[in-house]
């Protein structure tokens, strides 16, 4: 997949974007203004993206994941305070025995298994499994293999625990699955047989999201490999009696397409974070509400990430989340950042008039700034690949269209984009489409932008 240096050079903007949505500020209470943003806690020891972060008693850990040059299999933890809050953070002494990236990781009573996911990029998939105990204070054991592996080698799996199995959701394995395959816990920690189940999902999934809430799983987004970009289905299944999962249902798509999301679940919301469309990293937010027979339904954009990123990890403790690492644009972060919940499951924090007041001007200075460089911010209606170019046929809000000619993308219908006035060329023939335009713009500096301002 192609994505234009120019989109790169903008990531700037992008991350300027970020904030537009993210800093709104509410009322104030007892002499605080609610913000609806994030707040920045203890960088990781390193950048890592593909690890996966779990909450054991006050402790948060990340666990494995890659650095791009090494697979990691080192675990670092911090210590979650009253308020949120976290200390900085420490290696733990336990290891897994196999540098891993993009796996499971799930958490059952006294035991914690590490599930799947790759050693070297994609053809380097795992197959095997390792578990721990963990003490009564949170601290991780040392690691065993597992004598059982799975069916299917799945790196980018997602694992949940539903009474008593341990189930692994989609993944690449040679290619894009809808296999699920599950493991019963036996009461000495060590798992049963790994289990192909007979019904598969309704579409393919990789790089998605997977949550489950009681007895229900469910799986968000993913990569459409055909069209290199992400999806914004949904759907969703409860388990039956006998640990197998009745025929999957769409539930309502997500607003934005996505793959390398992250979701969480709080209170009566499930939560679709980030991720990559398939021409840029993502800071969005949307939050749909969970019912009982639906799935999830009522989609709705809610507080964005500090910034635009992909295959980071998420975990909620109590009335916090946080987010760790993942991919920036080209390269990864160690970035750690965390926001509470208010009443309507909005994420941000409570902070004084005097900081909203120059959150509030850093906006309109930065808002200022972009339409300077972008003046024009159209809809995309339509597109056209033509080798290194595509073309958008695009709109503005008083209806006035018309064609641009930008560098190569997997542009969509429908969204946004923002850029700077190029050069006209009328009566344009392109001979790989073998269409003349009346007139075109090339244009060489233009930004999707996810975002409402």
């Amino acid at each position: 997949m192609k994505i234009s240096k120019v989109l790169y050079h903008s990531a700037w903007l992008l991350f300027l974007l970020s904030l537009f949505q993210s800093l709104a500020v509410a009322a104030s209470v007892e002499g605080k203004v609610w913000i609806s943003g994030w707040k920045h806690g203890p960088a990781l020891s390193m950048e890592r993206t593909g690890a996966a972060a779990l909450i054991i008693q006050d402790r948060l850990y990340l666990i494995g994941g890659t650095n791009k040059e090494t697979y990691i299999s080192r675990i670092e933890y911090s210590y979650i305070a009253s308020d949120g809050t976290l200390s900085d953070w420490q290696y733990s002494p336990s290891k897994l025995n196999v540098g891993r990236s993009y796996h499971g990781v799930v958490h059952v009573g006294r035991y914690i298994y590490a599930i799947g996911g790759s050693r070297t990029n994609v053809k380097g998939l795992l197959d095997s499994v390792e578990w721990a105990e963990v003490s009564s204070d949170g601290t991780i054991g040392s690691w065993k293999m597992e004598e059982t592996r799975l069916n299917i080698a799945r790196r980018c799996v997602h694992v949940v625990h539903i009474n008593g199995y341990i189930y692994a959701v989609g993944g690449f394995g040679g290619k894009l699955l809808d296999t699920i395959e599950r493991a019963k816990i036996e009461a000495d920690g060590r798992l049963g047989e790994w289990e192909l189940l007979s019904d598969p999902m309704q579409y393919a999934r990789y790089v998605h999201a997977v949550k489950s809430v009681g007895d229900k799983l469910y799986v968000l987004g993913g990569h459409d490999k055909s069209a290199g970009v992400g999806i914004a289905s949904v759907e969703w299944s409860q388990q039956d009696d006998e640990g197998m999962f009745k025929p999957f249902q769409a539930a309502s798509k997500m607003q934005k397409n996505r793959y390398g999301l992250e979701a969480i679940v709080h209170d009566s919301y499930i939560y679709s974070m980030g991720g990559i469309d398939g021409i840029m990293h993502l800071s969005s937010v949307e939050k749909g509400r969970l019912t009982e027979d639906k799935g999830i339904v009522d989609w709705q954009y809610t507080t964005a990430l500090p910034n635009a990123r992909g295959s980071f990890a998420s975990a909620v403790y109590k009335n916090t989340v946080y987010i760790l690492g993942g991919s920036i644009g080209k390269h990864l972060t160690n970035d750690v950042a965390f926001a509470y919940f208010n009443e309507q499951g909005d994420m941000g924090y409570w902070g004084t008039p005097e900081e909203a007041e120059k959150i509030r001007k850093d906006k309109s200075n930065k808002l200022q700034q972009i339409n300077s460089r972008y003046p024009n911010k159209v809809k995309v209606i339509d597109y056209l690949h033509a080798g290194q170019f595509s073309l958008l046929q695009v709109a503005r809000a008083d209806g006035m269209q018309a064609w641009l000619v930008v560098p190569a993308g997997n542009y969509a219908k429908g969204m946004f984009v923002r850029f700077a006035d190029g050069n006209l060329y009328p009566n344009y023939y392109n001979a790989m489409l073998k269409r003349r335009f009346q007139i075109v713009m090339f244009v060489k500096d233009l930004i999707p932008i996810e975002i409402f301002e």
